[in-house]
């Protein structure tokens, strides 16, 4: 753990953990939905609030914990400043779910966007908690299973010396 500790510290290990656990199938999704929800909110109180979008992505980037979402992000605050669209800059890095990527694309062409962003986040908030809730839900059985075998464990501990020393009085 201490080795872990001091490791983490290094960037480099830092990425390859972020990279790492976005490629695992339950857990990447899971920071995905995550860091969405996040952005999404931030571009939606911050835009409605009359900041310019590309103030808003400067601030918003700084909730996203997670290094590879966080240079896409700049990756497409890079976009923005060049003339580009946000949801195009946001799509190539693959790190965003589609559908916020396609309401973005919608809220930038209708002339809405905190609106879209808005529905995004709720909608990926609840998808989130539909997500821990699976989640909670499944160790539930794992979690009574190793507490089982704990208290088996503990039990054949304590009677198994007694039974030895029934079967040495018996003889």
């Amino acid at each position: 753990i201490i080795i872990y500790a001091r490791l983490i510290r290094l960037s480099w290990i830092k990425i390859k953990r972020d990279r790492f656990l976005l490629g695992l199938p339950f857990i990447g999704g899971l920071i995905r939905t995550v860091n969405s929800a996040r952005l999404a909110r931030v571009l939606s109180i911050l835009t409605d609030s009359g900041v310019t979008l590309v103030d808003a992505l400067g601030i918003g980037v700084q909730v996203i914990r997670n290094i590879p979402i966080k240079r896409a992000v700049q990756d497409g605050i890079t976009a923005l400043r060049e003339g580009g669209r946000l949801h195009r800059a946001l799509s190539t890095s693959g790190h965003f779910p589609p559908l916020l990527v396609h309401m973005i694309s919608v809220g930038e062409e209708s002339g809405e966007l905190e609106k879209m962003l808005e529905r995004a986040a709720t909608h990926h908030e609840r998808e989130l908690n539909t997500m821990i809730t699976a989640a909670t839900s499944l160790l539930e059985p794992l979690l009574i299973l190793v507490m089982g075998s704990i208290v088996l464990f503990i039990v054949l501990a304590i009677l198994l010396p007694i039974f030895e020393m029934n079967q040495l009085v018996g003889l």
